[in-house]
Order: structure tokens, then C-alpha cells, then sequence
């Protein structure tokens, strides 16, 4: 018993009293530095929350400085140091309220404004939280009173999560959402109080010396608003908490008897409707009516683990007899039939477009080869331009396609040998009208536009 007493001890390890002091009190001071980290820490924060990344805030927490007023106050409680608590709770509330008009300006600037997973998480305090911040609140005064550096104290900043809220709640606040502040704020409160509860506790618990200004008067005051706090911020959370393991078992109930609706031979379901709030689960049903000694059972499953006042609703849609499987399978089938129907409409679409894009190719291969011939059988030929264009003459309803061939030679070509050109293109293409031009080469072209 005494190796394990001597196992679990604070006091091997454990700071000089001076030291531990001095650390703690230079936590809560409202300085320059720890004024220009909490900025950056909740700004961080902010980004990470509005873009649902975990990752971000961690990293944001493990700078934060917000633990450190927290940790003070509770010292102070513990060693009757009144003027402690009072200079680390005014800092605290320098701190909340910067970090909270931080935020605000940001997501009043961010152009992010979906509420994500990360933020709505920080709306809603349980037990859990309170556990998380009082066991968390114990590893950091832990660690504030152990002697060399520790990664316990950024460890606890990142489970207890003061920084989130405040962010929320600065979300909270540019949005207009009064229930995210609220909750976001509740959460702040239950955070600080459990861990301030904590490192009290702690403090006492090891036994650092108390404040030469102690009052026994003054401690049974602060311990009465200790318990006071306690209820005010524990029994709400508590009732959450029970409210949100309710919903949970519920909802596992739920899912158990739909499927069980699910395997009854003789009914389908139709529809299911699940009320949280109301503890009501309505089912709509096709086919035959379920006996009443069925539904009885099925009433009791839901109220399972405890769920006492929920309710089970069916509706019945007919009550004449229809064979469920044969419906089955026609849904099945009917569902299959539109399917391929609208697969054979695509593969329809698909086959022309591919129809369309070979026409194409094969067209603008007979284009492309005309040049070269046209090149090697008349040596007078300098340039030959091919084009599709459309073409619509006064008083046509509507324009048509037309391939445009541009011809420039030196010399020219004679009128006989454009016509035979013609003759030979009407022939090759000729589901597509085809027009020849005999351009002016460039050097006439120039020579002409220089004549006065």
C-alpha cells in the first residue's frame, strides 16, 4: 500500500512554491505578447471553423493563452489570494471579450457564411463538457506545478476547447444567430468554471501555502459560490446531456422497428416520418393491415432502453389483401423498364452523335485532300483556301451550308478552267453546294491599290 501510495505522489517532482507562483501569475497578466497571441490564436480559430478544418483549430488552441487567467483564478481560490482573483478574472473577461470581437469581425468579413459542423458542434454543452473541462482543468494545474517544460498544459487547452465557443460566438453574433451565441457562451462558462473548480481542488489538494491576506470569512464564501456554481452550470449540462442520450436510443429504436416493418410478408412500407422532439415514429403502410397484438410489440421496442413515452403511429393505405411480393417485384421490374428505357434513349443519341461526328472527319478529309490536287494540276495555283460557311440570298427562309473554295494564280485561270474545277467539285461533293472565287494575288492587289 505504501509503494503505491508513494506511486500516485505529486510531491516528488513538484516546483518550488516560489516558482509555481510566479508561473502561474505571469498566465493572467494582460500584456502586449499574450494580447497579440490571443488575437492570432482566434483568428486561426475563426478560419479553421468557417472552413471545417480540425487540423486548424487544434492549432489555434495550442497557442491560445486563455488557459492561463483560468488557472490563476483557480491558485488564487486555493490560497485565499482575493486581489489574484480579482486582477486574473478581470483579465479573463478582457481576454473573452477581445477574442469575441475578433471573431465577429471576421465572419462579418469572411464570405463563408454556411454554419458548418465544426461550429454547430460548440452550440449545445453536455455533461460531457463538463467532465472534459474538469479533467482537463486537473492535468494543467498538474502540469502548471511540475518542475522542467511540459506538453501537458497545451495538451489540456486543446481537450478543454476554450477558444472554439468564443469563435461561435462571434459567429454567432455576425449572423444574427442568438441561439449559437447563447450555447456558444454556456459552453465558455461550463469550460472556465470546471477548470477554475479543478485547479482549486488541486491546489488544496497538495497543500501550497495560503496568502498571508487569507480570511476565513471570505473562504466560506467563495466555497458557497463554488457550489452555487456548480448547479447553476452542472445540472443544465446534465439535463442535456440526458436529453441527448434519449434522442440517441430513440433513434437506435427507430431503425430497429423499421426494419422490422420491413420483414412483415404482408405489408409495405411506404413512408416513415420520426420525431425527435415528440418521441413519435409514424409509418405509412400498404397492403394488409398489422394486427394489433403485432403493433402492441412493435410499440415496445421502441420503447426500449428506457424511452418510455414514445409512440408508435401506423397508417394504413387500403386494408384489402395484396400479394406484397408479386408488388414488389413490379416496382422492381417497372423501376428496371425505365432504366433501360432511358439507357436505349442515350445509347439512340450517342449512335447519332457518332454518325455526325464521322460525317464530319470524313468531309473535312475531302477538303483537306483537294488542296494538294488542286496544287499539282494546275502549277499557275499560288494559293487555295477551303472554307464551310453558309449562304441565304434575298427572299430565302433560311440560310444553307455551302463549302467556299478560293483560288489565287499568276496568271489568272482562265474561265474554262474555273468551270471545269466546278464541274469536278459538283461531282465530288455533292450533297453540299460548292462556290469558287478567283481572288486577285497580292502583288495586284497592291499594285492596284497604289493607282491614284
Amino acid at each position: 500500500m505504501e509503494r503505491l501510495k508513494k506511486l500516485f505522489d505529486l510531491r516528488h517532482d513538484q516546483d518550488e512554491n516560489s516558482v509555481i507562483d510566479s508561473s502561474i501569475r505571469s498566465g493572467e497578466r494582460i500584456v502586449g505578447t499574450n494580447l497579440w497571441v490571443l488575437i492570432f490564436a482566434i483568428l486561426i480559430a475563426s478560419v479553421g471553423l468557417n472552413v471545417n478544418s480540425t487540423a486548424v483549430v487544434i492549432g489555434a488552441m495550442l497557442i491560445s493563452p486563455l488557459m492561463g487567467p483560468l488557472l490563476a483564478i483557480g491558485y488564487g481560490a486555493g490560497i485565499s489570494d482575493y486581489r489574484l482573483i480579482r486582477t486574473a478574472a478581470r483579465s479573463l473577461l478582457v481576454f473573452a471579450a477581445l477574442s469575441v470581437l475578433t471573431s465577429t469581425l471576421y465572419f462579418l468579413l469572411s464570405p463563408l457564411s454556411q454554419a458548418q459542423t465544426e461550429l454547430m458542434a460548440r452550440t449545445t454543452p453536455t455533461l460531457w463538457d463538463v467532465l472534459i473541462a474538469f479533467f482537463g482543468g486537473c492535468a494543467g494545474i498538474v502540469a502548471q506545478t511540475r518542475r522542467g517544460a511540459s506538453t501537458i498544459v497545451p495538451g489540456a487547452a486543446i481537450a478543454t476547447a476554450l477558444m472554439p465557443p468564443l469563435c461561435t460566438a462571434g459567429y454567432g453574433i455576425a449572423a444574427g444567430n442568438w441561439h449559437f451565441v447563447g450555447g456558444a457562451l454556456y459552453l465558455f462558462l461550463i469550460n472556465a468554471f470546471f477548470i477554475t473548480l479543478a485547479t482549486y481542488l488541486f491546489v488544496t489538494l497538495i497543500g501550497l501555502p495560503q496568502h498571508e491576506s487569507g480570511n476565513p470569512r471570505l473562504q466560506r464564501r467563495a466555497h458557497i459560490l463554488i457550489v452555487l456554481g456548480v448547479l447553476a452550470l452542472g445540472v443544465p449540462s446534465a439535463w442535456l446531456a440526458y436529453g441527448l442520450v434519449q434522442d440517441q436510443l430513440f433513434l437506435a429504436a427507430s431503425k430497429d422497428v423499421s426494419a422490422a416493418l420491413d420483414r412483415e410478408p404482408n405489408a409495405v412500407v411506404l413512408r416513415r416520418d420520426v420525431d425527435m422532439a415528440r418521441r413519435t415514429m409514424a409509418v405509412t403502410l400498404g397492403g394488409e393491415r398489422i394486427a394489433p397484438a403485432t403493433e402492441a410489440v412493435l410499440e415496445k421496442r421502441l420503447q426500449a432502453n428506457g424511452v418510455r413515452q414514445a409512440r408508435l403511429v401506423l397508417r394504413h393505405v387500403g386494408a384489402e389483401k395484396v400479394d406484397v411480393t408479386t408488388l414488389r417485384n413490379e416496382l422492381r421490374s417497372e423501376l428496371m423498364a425505365n432504366v433501360d428505357g432511358q439507357v436505349q434513349q442515350r445509347t439512340v443519341a450517342l449512335d447519332a452523335m457518332h454518325l455526325q461526328i464521322t460525317k464530319a472527319e470524313r468531309e473535312q478529309a475531302e477538303r483537306t485532300a483537294l488542296i494538294p490536287q488542286l496544287l499539282a494540276e494546275y502549277r499557275t495555283i499560288t494559293r487555295v483556301s477551303v472554307a464551310q460557311g453558309l449562304r441565304m440570298a434575298r427572299g430565302d427562309t433560311a440560310p444553307a451550308a455551302v463549302m467556299v473554295l478560293t483560288l489565287e494564280a499568276q496568271p489568272r485561270l482562265r474561265e474554262e478552267d474555273l468551270e471545269r474545277i466546278r464541274a469536278g467539285l459538283a461531282v465530288r461533293f455533292a450533297a453540299n453546294p460548292v462556290e469558287v472565287v478567283q481572288a486577285l494575288p497580292a502583288s495586284a492587289k497592291r499594285r492596284r491599290k497604289g493607282r491614284p
